[in-house]
């Protein structure tokens, strides 16, 4: 998730990681009285909001907000991968997964039909970048892809969120994927596929129109970037 290279990106970050001054910022867990609070500022912007004590039981709030057989797009998120959420969707046999149908199709010749599967899940399952004190959800992204999923395209949205994610605004949210998320995701995008990520979009949600279309978990835990 970078900015363009012409772009000046606030904080410099340490060679393969954000600056001491970010993860001071932005790296510590919330305490729990900000938690609720937070969970009910997203219940008054329309998001569905739960907190919980640790990644397993948001694992399995999860499994109990998904349908058996449901179509599920799960995005690419670290928070996802080290609770087991991503691995539930496309293994367990319990759910139809988008993602690995979509790696098995031709890029030349099924373009369209990937753009249509990706664009409309019946779930769609992800985390975000930060989430503020007022009741917004911001996420970043390097290609866009799983952002029109979760702003409109998506039957459902389920969000699993880091209790070090919270912040006072979306200015400081806006600095928060800047300063420490991309840093972070730069280096893992360098050391996975030896190419640079991007903050080329960037999704800010300030209340949800459907009812009950997004549920928010918010964890007792640090999670994710």
């Amino acid at each position: 998730m970078s900015p363009p290279a012409t772009t000046e990106v606030p904080g410099e970050p340490h060679a393969g990681g954000p600056s001491d001054a970010a993860v001071a910022e932005f790296a510590q867990l919330a305490s729990d009285e900000r938690l609720q609070a937070t969970a009910a500022a997203l219940e008054r912007s329309g998001v569905t909001s739960r907190v919980v004590d640790s990644g397993e039981e948001a694992r399995r709030a999860v499994r109990s907000i998904l349908p058996i057989g449901a179509e599920v797009f799960n995005n690419t998120s670290r928070t996802l991968e080290v609770i087991g959420v991503a691995e539930d969707v496309e293994r367990s046999g319990d759910y139809h997964p988008l993602r690995p149908r979509l790696y098995q199709m031709d890029r030349e010749m099924q373009a369209r039909e990937m753009r249509r599967l990706a664009a409309a899940p019946d779930f769609v399952v992800g985390s975000v970048h930060a989430v503020t004190e007022d009741g917004s959800l911001l996420v970043a992204s390097a290609s866009g892809s799983q952002l029109g999923p979760v702003a409109s395209g998506a039957g459902h949205v389920i969000l699993v969120i880091g209790g070090q994610k919270i912040v006072p605004d979306v200015p400081t949210g806006l600095r928060r994927i800047y300063e420490y998320c991309f840093p972070l995701e730069d280096r893992r995008a360098r050391e996975a596929y030896g190419v640079p990520s991007g903050v080329n979009n960037i999704l800010i949600i300030n209340r949800a129109v459907a009812p009950d279309r997004i549920t928010a978990i918010l964890v007792r835990e640090s999670l994710g970037f």
